[in-house]
């Protein structure tokens, strides 16, 4: 049997009077208001995305065994603060803090964790330096203004800023739902339907910036290949050609491009039925379009994407916005996404 005299002999509850800071987006599913602090001994440490899990084993007031699980930023963002898969390892004695799950008992949000040796890593830390995922302006190679086959050149590893709301500046305010907008909006729900839940892709607007994953442009003389790295999302845009007549419904739909001088005008239709903001619980029907207009700004070295989402059926009027994207120093990754959400993401029966 492990050694727990180095663990507190009992799971402590932090009043309510106390409440922590939620993580972005977190309230569906954690209490903010339901603090809790939690000792035990790492059992294993789950470094993936879209979170990571820390279990651990606690002991209770009656001094039986207890298995906790406490949810973590996804394995992308932490690397970014410095951790590794060998941060938490089996056997370490911790003292976590947290936000207990609001369906599924033994489990937290993590907000800090707190080692023997009195050392504390916070959700807000970054433990070493030289972890962003911008490219150093001064130290990044020349970029050629075109390339090769004549096109304006936007390839390469692009990370999206944060902030800003709902990806970016938002230029025509927050969407505004039709009354067929607010009536399917009323079978969704953020806690158990939220597509990263299962791992899969949202839609082509909030996948582009999501958690700031690199994401990768590829230019062909007749195409370009948009990789998103928040769960891997590929599109393809066709340059100078048409939409078939007949087009099956997806996550990505079908896009055409062209230029406009140096800027890559990118149009979307197929798209199938998903949450447009699904935090929000706001929809976007299978009718809508998306028009994209993607260039190069030369002066800060970034990538502009201004974006427009059509849509008469569940939008009363069009939702625009704008990301930028510095030059990634990292390369572009794999989501790997897996799904160890468990109860507190399942709906009740």
């Amino acid at each position: 049997m492990r050694n727990y005299a180095c663990a507190a002999a009992a799971i402590l509850l932090l009043g309510a009077s106390a409440p922590l800071r939620a993580h972005h987006g977190s309230a569906p599913h954690f209490d903010p208001d339901d603090p809790v602090r939690v000792s035990g001994i790492v059992t294993e440490l789950r470094f993936v995305n879209p979170h990571a899990y820390v279990y651990f084993d606690a002991i209770d007031a009656n001094g039986e065994i207890v298995p906790w699980r406490c949810e973590l930023s996804g394995a992308t963002l932490l690397r970014r603060q410095g951790w590794t898969p060998e941060t938490l390892v089996p056997g370490q004695s911790i003292e976590i803090e947290g936000a207990r799950a609001r369906r599924e008992d033994n489990s937290c949000a993590m907000e800090s964790i707190t080692f023997e040796d009195g050392r504390v890593i916070s959700t807000r830390d970054t433990q070493q330096a030289d972890v962003r995922p911008v490219a150093d302006p001064g130290s990044a190679a020349p970029r050629p203004r075109y390339l090769q086959n004549g096109q304006p050149n936007i390839s390469g590893a692009w990370v999206s800023r944060e902030g800003g709301g709902a990806g970016g500046i938002l230029m025509n305010g927050r969407p505004e739902p039709t009354e067929a907008g607010l009536a399917a909006s009323e079978g969704f729900d953020v806690r158990f339907d939220n597509p990263v839940i299962n791992c899969e892709s949202g839609n082509i607007i909030t996948d582009w910036y999501r958690q700031s994953h690199v994401n990768d442009v590829r230019q062909d003389d007749d195409r370009i290949i948009l990789r998103l790295g928040y769960l891997e999302m590929d599109r393809t845009v066709f340059l100078n050609a048409s939409h078939p007549e007949d087009i099956a419904p997806s996550v990505e739909g079908h896009s055409i491009g062209w230029w406009e001088d140096d800027v890559l005008v990118v149009n979307t239709i197929g798209l199938s039925e998903r949450a447009l903001i699904p935090l929000a619980e706001v929809m976007m029907s299978d009718q809508a379009q998306v028009m994209e207009r993607f260039y190069y700004d030369e002066e800060n070295q970034t990538l502009i994407r201004d974006y427009t989402v059509l849509d008469s059926l569940y939008l009363a009027k069009p939702y625009t916005g704008r990301n930028v994207s510095d030059i990634a120093a990292e390369p572009y990754r794999p989501f790997d996404c897996v799904n160890l959400s468990g109860e507190n993401n399942q709906r009740p029966e």
